[in-house]
């Protein structure tokens, strides 16, 4: 399986999101694809120590932030990481698609980019929800 990761979006991105990749990448034998900066992406996974052999990097100059709005983020910023993630979904260049980043812009983004399942009337989001008890 060939998953695409949105290295540029989410807190603390893109740091955090290439050391969790990087922890997925050692812990599982899939390909994981880092979509974002390759100047910083690269930069970080050489300061993890990180095993290439499963991990590529794919450059996107540009970046979808929190407080742009959906819709014309995903019109305008189509060097974004997340964009070019889900052109990836879209092109079957990969089997799954992960972003932290821009809920409204991703939700957007797979229905103008990548398109509707047939029967299927909109996308699914599946976040975790912190609880006293743990996860939801």
């Amino acid at each position: 399986m060939k998953i695409a990761v949105d290295a540029m979006g989410g807190d603390n991105a893109p740091y955090e999101i290439v050391k969790g990749a990087v922890l997925a990448a050692n812990e599982m034998n899939e390909q994981i694809v880092l979509i974002g900066k390759s100047d910083e992406i690269n930069s970080i996974l050489q300061r993890e120590n990180a095993k290439l052999s499963n991990i590529e990097v794919v450059h996107a100059p540009d970046v979808i932030k929190g407080e742009d709005s959906p819709v014309a983020a995903i019109r305008s910023k189509r060097e974004s990481s997340m964009y070019i993630g889900l052109e990836m979904l879209r092109d079957k260049e990969c089997d799954a698609f992960v972003s932290a980043g821009n809920t409204g812009a991703l939700m957007a983004g797979a229905l103008m980019v990548v398109g509707r399942i047939k029967g299927i009337k909109r996308p699914a989001l599946a976040p975790i929800i912190p609880t006293r008890t743990g996860n939801m």
